[in-house]
């Protein structure tokens, strides 16, 4: 009887101890350093822009861009120590026009903004208790070019630094105006895992032209490790 009893509680352990393991993925992937993966996404974006200066002859006549686009996103990324991770961005917000109120002189004839960049941020995975589900934050710097063009009804002159008084014939003044900027860019995402595979749901802000761009996607992830 005793002899039988030794058998029967090595068999037990065992089998605790491979159970306890299937049971533990997050485990498992922790011990991994450096989790490798590919990203993609669909969405939508704010195109947002000031540009005072863009139609010379009425400073505020473009004011403040705002208007939506469909937007796409890839992205790669590294995941370490279970908490921390790093990601490479491209975007593209996608571009956007606005029509003239009224075509008086001094209107806004037309206008058109588009956006898209790159960007770097470092992220932090909060502790969720949920299998298979993250919640994270991240927060770097973004490079992103806006492309602004406008035309308005001006009096006519031959450039947009000329001046003349109202009894001059009025004409189109086109004015165009592009910048290049490395700003501060933030943003909270979720993602559900699957084997290699997550489907993801994010948020990102940015600083453009003194406005706040911002994007929203749903995408999907692949682990390379």
């Amino acid at each position: 009887m005793t002899q039988a009893k030794f058998p029967l509680r090595r068999l037990s352990l065992a089998l605790c101890a491979s159970v306890l393991a299937g049971a533990s993925p997050r485990a498992h992937a922790s011990t991994n350093l450096f989790n490798v993966y590919l990203g993609a996404g669909l969405g939508h974006a704010d195109l947002r822009a000031r540009s005072p200066s863009l139609i010379a002859s009425d400073p505020d006549a473009l004011g403040t861009f705002d208007r939506h686009d469909m937007a796409y996103q890839f992205a790669a990324g590294v995941r370490g120590l279970y908490l921390l991770g790093a990601e490479l961005d491209y975007m593209h917000l996608g571009s956007g026009s606005v029509s003239p109120a009224w075509a008086g002189i001094g209107s806004l004839g037309s206008a058109r903004v588009s956006q898209k960049g790159a960007a770097a941020f470092a992220l932090l995975y909060l502790p969720i208790p949920v299998p298979m589900l993250d919640v994270y934050l991240k927060a770097g710097v973004a490079r992103i070019t806006s492309d602004l063009s406008a035309s308005a009804v001006v009096p006519g002159c031959t450039g947009t630094l000329c001046t003349c008084t109202v009894t001059c014939p009025n004409q189109t003044d086109n004015g165009s105006f592009g910048m290049t900027e490395t700003t501060f860019a933030e943003g909270a995402g979720v993602q559900w895992s699957i084997g290699n595979w997550a489907v993801r749901g994010e948020y990102e802000r940015f600083d453009a032209l003194g406005e706040h761009p911002d994007l929203l996607t749903v995408g999907v992830t692949w682990s390379l490790l």
